[in-house]
């Protein structure tokens, strides 16, 4: 059998695995805000010093898992990525308590879409993209800071280019994320694989999100 027709079955085998890990977060944060909203908590649970925590909690999760991911086992970054996929849903019912369900399906849906597209791209392109982490990721530095910025602020107009340029960053990412884990699966060792496909799949889900949540922020029309 021809051995570059077997890596590329097993790149192919690999890298879907991500996916398929990626969509199983985004579906556990989709029925958590759901399940949350349907309950009639999110009064209850956004009042006060609880709803702040709720609401930076994913961010201060992901920036753990950046600082110490390295060193933790298979078993450890999958219950991470599932207790991050179910703590995000509970931040995004908020969203989902504001919006129209028609507004949440509708980003959904351009989400998918954009997401595929440049995740497609990014994978099957022989460009060398490899270059545009330090500047996507100093545009991730900028957005946080920004928007913490704008919650003192709570300009409309700067919360709308936000939205936009969230949206531009992190289809550039899903880009640069999906080039790069084909490049890391092409050569990884066979013990590590489901370990990196856990962490493929964080990056790939963190930028889903990010996409979902502005697009739904631009283009949603509120209860």
């Amino acid at each position: 059998m021809n051995l570059n027709i077997t890596a590329a079955e097993s790149l192919n085998t690999a890298v879907a695995g991500v996916l398929a890990r990626m969509a199983g977060g985004v579906f556990v944060t989709l029925i958590a805000a759901a399940l949350i909203t349907a309950l009639g908590l999110v009064p209850v649970l956004f009042s006060g010093i609880l709803g702040w925590i709720i609401v930076f909690l994913p961010l201060i999760m992901s920036l753990g898992i950046a600082f110490f991911g390295s060193t933790i086992s298979e078993s450890t970054i999958k219950t991470f990525f599932f207790a991050f996929a179910s703590v995000m849903g509970v931040s995004l019912s908020l969203l989902f308590y504001v919006y129209t369900s028609a507004s949440i399906v509708m980003a959904l849906m351009g989400a998918v879409v954009s997401f595929g597209a440049l995740a497609g791209w990014g994978y099957f392109t022989k460009r060398d993209i490899s270059g545009w982490g330090p500047f996507l990721f100093a545009g991730v530095i900028g957005l946080i800071v920004v928007g913490l910025f704008n919650i003192w602020l709570e300009s409309s107009a700067l919360q709308m280019t936000l939205n936009v340029l969230t949206i531009v960053i992190f289809l550039g990412l899903t880009a640069w994320d999906m080039n790069r884990i084909r490049d890391l699966f092409w050569s990884a060792p066979a013990d590590e694989v489901g370990r990196m496909q856990w962490f493929g799949a964080l990056s790939l889900y963190i930028n889903f999100i990010n996409i979902f949540v502005s697009m739904l922020q631009l283009f949603g029309n509120r209860e």
